[in-house]
């Protein structure tokens, strides 16, 4: 204690280390990316007060430079790493600029393009070109992101417009903030300001700004339903009138923050058989409980 301020702990408590690594984890898979085995090996160790974050990521940085046939799981490795350090931080600010700040410290020296070169260029700054993704939930089609010449007006409009909301939160219904600020956060990845990594940033800086404002967060849907969390976010911004639904996003909504008995199933079976089981496709419900890497989950 220094002049009666304290000093939080930047390890945060085992619970906080245990969810952060779940939720670290389970968002790679919203983008495709699976974490190593390894990871999880380093994750139980971490959350059992054996090492330190500084030292999960060294260990993790050294891992991925002796063993480069590992380069499809580097990403997921270290992003999740860092997205569970971010996560036991409590300080927040609400600017654009805080955006930028968390996607830079989870993607500096992690981008690569498609020849293998790190791009840092990508890192914590808006995108410098047009963008379009071809997205599974609708059948091969795209959302149309933000011009990358708007970014920094709809961004900043984005912003203002939930800033001067925030007052007025701490009378209103809580299932309506949080409905609005969902809004905010869906607009927000709509513009994709970002190269590479959005959904994950979004995400991050969602749970950070939810806490913020006083919500109890079940992190279970943003750790196990990364996939459906990406997919409600396409089909609520999609142009496609036929396709476009707010619903399965409210869903999400609901089980995050109000209802962890809601299911969340797999949105890529809407349009063919009934609902499957929660994101089957989906590895990060299945890769806790595999051999050997689901001990720190389970105990």
């Amino acid at each position: 204690m220094i002049d009666g301020y304290e000093v939080p702990d930047p390890n945060g408590t085992r619970e906080s280390r245990e969810q952060g690594w779940r939720i670290g984890f389970g968002l790679q898979f919203a983008d495709g990316l699976t974490p190593s085995e390894y990871a999880y090996e380093v994750a139980d160790r971490q959350i059992n007060g054996r090492i330190t974050y500084d030292q999960a990521a060294r260990e993790l940085n050294d891992y991925h430079a002796e063993h480069p046939d590992q380069h499809d799981h580097r990403e997921a490795d270290i992003v999740a790493q860092r997205i569970s350090e971010i996560l036991q931080n409590p300080g927040f600010a609400f600017a654009p600029d805080v955006l930028k700040s968390i996607h830079s410290r989870l993607f500096t020296d992690v981008l690569q393009d498609e020849t293998g070169a790190i791009r840092n260029d990508w890192v914590g700054d808006w995108r410098v070109e047009n963008l379009t993704k071809k997205e599974p939930v609708l059948n091969g089609d795209t959302v149309q992101y933000s011009n990358f010449l708007w970014i920094d007006e709809t961004i900043d409009y984005d912003f203002r417009s939930e800033q001067a909301r925030i007052g007025s939160y701490r009378r209103a219904d809580r299932h309506k903030v949080a409905d609005s600020v969902f809004r905010f956060l869906s607009g927000i990845w709509q513009i994709h300001p970002f190269r590479e990594g959005n959904t994950r940033t979004t995400a991050v800086f969602g749970i950070i700004y939810l806490n913020f404002l006083g919500f109890k967060i079940d992190n279970k849907p943003f750790a196990e339903n990364s996939q459906y969390f990406r997919d409600a976010l396409v089909l609520a911004n999609t142009s496609d009138p036929e396709l476009q639904t707010d619903e399965p996003l409210q869903r999400f909504v609901q089980a995050a923050l109000f209802d962890p008995t809601v299911q969340l199933r797999s949105l890529r079976e809407r349009h063919g058989s009934p609902y499957e089981t929660t994101d089957p496709a989906d590895p990060a419900n299945i890769a806790m409980e595999s051999s050997g890497q689901g001990q720190a989950y389970t105990r």
